[in-house]
């Protein structure tokens, strides 16, 4: 193919596509990194609210898709299961919220990990909600492939690892850690400071008088 026709085929709209997704990936950078921990403090009257304000942080977990995994309430901390970004098609879940880990979260497999703690400051009314979530990239051991019917085994247990090891694809994963995603951490203080001012105090039951 000449350069000639090359440009000719590459400026109607279908080839322009794949020249505006490079441009704009390639515009996008990578945010920076939080100096500091993203914390809010709430009014919290009593041990009653403070519960309230763990059971909204964990409700406002579930509502973004994370699996939570340890609760300790006694200890105010609540940490998430491994969730993947959500992708373009994945509409009815939470897009990544700059273009980059856009960008990144359709070209990769990124997993975030979210961790709540509340802490008692030193006025009794006021609780300390600190959110982090962090972000991995999501890796597999390479294979060896050596011909292109071995290929076909690339994604199996079949191929054996760089290593040598003969291990299925998910035991051989592993994460990289990237940073956090410091405007997830900001949605989710907000959602859970806003999901905290809807709960109600449970009705204490009055014992009969006898």
């Amino acid at each position: 193919m000449s350069a000639r026709n090359f440009v000719q085929r590459m400026i109607t709209p279908w080839g322009l596509l794949p020249l505006v997704a490079l441009l704009a990936a390639a515009g996008c950078q990578a945010p920076a990194q939080p100096e500091g921990p993203a914390i809010a403090y709430v009014r919290a009257a009593g041990p009653v609210d403070r519960d309230l304000l763990y059971d909204a942080a964990g409700d406002t977990l579930r509502k973004y898709h994370f699996e939570l995994d340890r609760q300790d309430r006694m200890a105010g901390v609540i940490t998430t299961l491994p969730d993947t970004s959500a992708s373009w098609f994945e509409f009815w879940r939470t897009q990544p919220s700059t273009a980059y880990y856009w960008w990144e979260s359709n070209f990769q497999t990124i997993h975030r990990l979210a961790t709540v703690k509340l802490h008692q400051t030193e006025q009794d009314d006021l609780l300390e909600l600190d959110v982090q979530v962090d972000r991995y990239r999501y890796a597999l051991e390479e294979r060896q492939i050596d011909n292109s019917a071995a290929a076909m085994r690339l994604f199996g247990s079949a191929a054996p690892t760089a290593s040598g090891q003969m291990e299925r694809a998910e035991d051989s994963g592993y994460r990289i850690l990237l940073g956090r995603d410091a405007e997830f951490e900001r949605l989710l203080i907000n959602a859970i400071v806003a999901r905290f001012e809807t709960l109600e105090p449970p009705v204490s039951e009055e014992l009969p008088t006898p």
